[in-house]
């Protein structure tokens, strides 16, 4: 499954359908149109996001999602997929085009590509993650590969038991 690292509260805004575009710098290979990727919350939060998290405008249509505080968010973990249903160059006309609120949650600078994503979906578990550059291609357990940590409600990973670890961890990741 190919996977995006997105910043938070971004990630989230897209997890739980209330950004429907992730502006990018570069146009998204034909290959990932039409195609369910994976959402991962960057580790870490920059100054920068900081910034652009504590705008005015930002912070009048993030409190009305009811999503917790900055803080609060996961971070390291893939939170979610997505349908990357298309994608367009950022011009006047598609800005004039697409909400305020829209506008609000990304980088819509002239050039830039909007990729329009649709049916979200929520990892009941999220599975922590080492995030990458651009988009990349992440085989999750399909390779073998298992886990021994457990996401918590305050989104730090414990060691946890067989017993404990959901034995479906999220296998539809798998649907291309």
């Amino acid at each position: 499954m190919k996977v995006i690292s997105i910043w938070q509260p971004w990630a989230s805004l897209v997890v739980h359908g209330f950004k429907f575009f992730e502006t990018r710098t570069w146009a998204p290979p034909k290959s990932a149109i039409g195609q369910r990727i994976g959402i991962a919350a960057t580790k870490n939060i920059t100054p920068d996001q900081r910034g652009a998290f504590a705008d005015p405008l930002m912070q009048k249509y993030y409190a009305q999602t009811g999503l917790p505080p900055l803080e609060e968010l996961p971070r390291g973990y893939l939170i979610g997929t997505a349908l990357l249903h298309s994608f367009e160059p950022v011009t006047e006309e598609f800005l004039n085009d697409i909400t305020e609120e829209e506008q609000s949650y990304g980088w819509y600078d002239l050039g830039n590509y909007a990729w329009r994503m649709r049916y979200p979906e929520i990892l009941e578990h999220p599975i922590p993650i080492q995030g990458k550059q651009g988009l990349y291609e992440w085989k999750g357990f399909e390779s073998g590969a298992q886990t021994s940590l457990a996401p918590q409600a305050n989104g730090q990973i414990t060691q946890a038991g067989n017993q404990e670890r959901p034995e479906t961890l999220r296998s539809r990741l798998y649907i291309a």
